[in-house]
């Protein structure tokens, strides 16, 4: 799987915890209860998941787009490749 791919099934599964855990507390007088370290958890994951790969995925999106352009794609040896 790529970033993006991974990016776009994280992103819509948080949207989704975010809508179900409302529902929850809403419904439930003592949600979450004893389960809130739980629930903080799976929500430190998601959004540290989702953002890892949304930067990840910009950062194969640029490369992309200037191999279309026919520019060398900024990485970190190119310089060093070039100096040789």
């Amino acid at each position: 799987m790529d970033n993006g791919t991974i990016f776009y099934v994280i992103g819509p599964a948080l949207a989704a915890s975010a809508v179900i855990v409302s529902v929850l507390g809403l419904r439930f007088e003592k949600f979450p209860g004893r389960f809130g370290p739980l629930v903080a958890l799976w929500f430190i994951v998601l959004v540290g998941a989702s953002t890892t790969f949304a930067v990840l995925h910009s950062q194969d999106e640029e490369v992309k787009k200037e191999q279309e352009r026919g520019l060398p794609a900024a990485t970190e040896g190119s310089e060093e490749a070039e100096a040789q």
